[in-house]
């Protein structure tokens, strides 16, 4: 976005940076210049002096445009260009203006006679999937002048996402099909396995265009567009929220350092059974996506579980004991198996700093994580006192743990929270309390629950699973009362190691693992 003449220099230092880390096109977003001589000159200068073939875009404000407050004088600006000689590779119109202002183009028909310059017709939705969609494809097409064709709306669930993909597939010509907002994150990041002629990316962070939009280096360094091909195997992190979730660059990375065929995706699926189940089931029906795995996070890991049982999968032991699974494997011939990671997250970094055998352990959180936590924990011989905010689900889980344990084992609800003269040999946080993107990325646990600082002393572990921050306000606390911390990059990897060995049947490598974590 070019929102000012004495703005052009930065743009085109910006754009030369971008060609240098691989971008192979530049689009000059120039709303707020389309409205006299001054902006026109600026335009010209941009195509001019473009380190790469440019694609010119002057949106309306219908379809997010930032004109700020006056009609854009497009018809002007197409003669301006033409009159100079100076012709962009593309410029992108869309598709209702090119229906209904004559004017505009006439305008525009004299620029894509002047040189090599194709015409890219759009649409944008910012509210949903266009009602019409279809007939919108089908006028687009029908114009003769077009080259690509790009539609562009705000997706309501990653089913969106797929519906994206059928269009690219089914194109009768170059196509750009892309969903909006975290929702659509996957199609800016595969439309290359699907025959997609492109994907945007801003030249940085917070200079986005659209909603969704991601870095040129999120792009390349996270999730290595450049190797994603037609055969390219997909995985995915699912939940809510996964925006924050660093398995893709751990993933990824380790895909590249094994010479793995793969890519991982974040996949926001909403809180419900329903929409978990048509999420899932919409990704497995879709062949060609090639849907190979799963991390799969809050609040979905109990679903996981649930329809993998239902359609006749394999559950490990371990999803059988704790009722809830976090990593899916699709076998080569569609079958699914489900397991649980999440357990030995908890106890391989916990094994390395104290005896888990009768200690006591103060556990924060009732969900799906901290009921493997717990699961494995007894396993071991551990005492485990549950709190949590409430105190039904609380209760239902210790109900539930004891009802998957083959022997009597030691755990109870306490109302409040971990006081210092309990006793306790560790504090353990499983809820999302102090994550980034989380309901309380501010909010310590403890405090939540009313516990006592006190407990966080010198002899305690506290381990808190959230790694994103790594430094939470309760590792803060704990930092600042001398307690031994475990950060939560130990649990992350630790079952992030299971999952990829699970999916490549290779080990990780988590030496650099770990540096991507720090």
């Amino acid at each position: 976005m070019v929102e000012d003449p004495v703005g052009v220099e930065a743009a085109l230092m910006a754009a030369g940076a971008a060609a240098q880390n691989g971008a192979n096109l530049v689009e000059w977003r120039v709303d707020p210049l389309c409205e006299d001589e001054a902006g026109f000159c600026a335009c010209r200068t941009l195509i001019e002096q473009s380190p790469l073939p440019c694609i010119l875009t002057c949106r309306i404000q219908e379809e997010g445009g930032q004109a700020f407050g006056i009609e854009p004088d497009r018809p002007g600006l197409f003669r301006s260009l033409v009159t100079a000689g100076v012709v962009p590779r593309y410029v992108d119109v869309e598709s209702a203006a090119w229906r209904s202002d004559r004017e505009l183009r006439i305008a525009a028909g004299e620029l894509l006679g002047a040189g090599e310059c194709g015409l890219i017709l759009s649409s944008h939705d910012f509210e949903g999937r266009p009602a019409d969609l279809a007939r919108q494809l089908d006028v687009m097409w029908a114009e003769d002048d077009v080259s690509i064709v790009k539609m562009a709306w705000r997706a309501r669930s990653i089913r969106d996402s797929l519906e994206a993909f059928d269009l690219v597939e089914d194109a009768g010509g170059p196509m750009i099909a892309i969903c909006m907002d975290r929702f659509g994150v996957m199609t800016r990041v595969l439309t290359g396995k699907f025959g997609g002629l492109l994907t945007f990316a801003s030249p940085g962070s917070d200079q986005e265009t659209a909603p969704g939009q991601l870095s040129l280096q999120q792009l390349r360094d996270t999730y290595r567009f450049d190797a994603i091909t037609s055969s390219t195997r997909v995985f995915g992190v699912l939940g809510d929220p996964v925006e924050h979730s660093r398995s893709p660059l751990l993933h990824n990375t380790g895909f590249s350092h094994v010479g793995f065929d793969g890519v991982m995706v974040p996949m926001p699926v909403v809180d419900g059974w329903e929409s978990f189940k048509a999420s899932l089931a919409c990704m497995l029906d879709h062949e060609t996506l090639n849907l190979s795995g799963l991390a799969v996070t809050t609040p979905h890991k109990e679903h996981l579980a649930r329809f993998v049982e239902e359609v006749g999968g394999t559950l490990t032991p371990m999803v059988h004991r704790c009722g809830a699974a976090n990593t899916l494997a699709v076998l080569p011939d569609g079958s699914l198996v489900a397991d649980n990671t999440d357990t030995e997250g908890v106890l391989a970094p916990l094994r390395g700093v104290m005896p888990i055998k009768d200690s006591k352990i103060a556990l924060l959180g009732a969900g799906g994580a901290a009921r493997g936590a717990a699961i494995g924990l007894l396993m071991e011989g551990a005492e485990v006192v549950v709190f949590n905010r409430s105190e039904d689900r609380a209760m239902e889980l210790v109900k539930d743990v004891k009802s998957r344990m083959d022997d009597a084992v030691s755990i109870e609800y306490q109302s409040g929270g971990p006081q210092a003269d309990e006793g306790f040999d560790a504090v353990i946080n499983m809820t999302t309390l102090g994550m980034e993107g989380g309901p309380g990325p501010d909010r310590s646990p403890l405090d939540e629950l009313g516990g006592s600082l006190d407990v966080l002393s010198d002899t305690v572990v506290v381990f808190d699973a959230v790694y994103a921050p790594l430094q939470t306000p309760l590792i803060k606390q704990a930092c600042d009362r001398g307690a031994k911390v475990l950060t939560g990059d130990a649990m992350f990897l630790a079952q992030a190691a299971r999952q990829f060995r699970t999916w490549t049947g290779q080990d990780a490598p988590m030496d650099a693992w770990a540096s991507l974590m720090r």
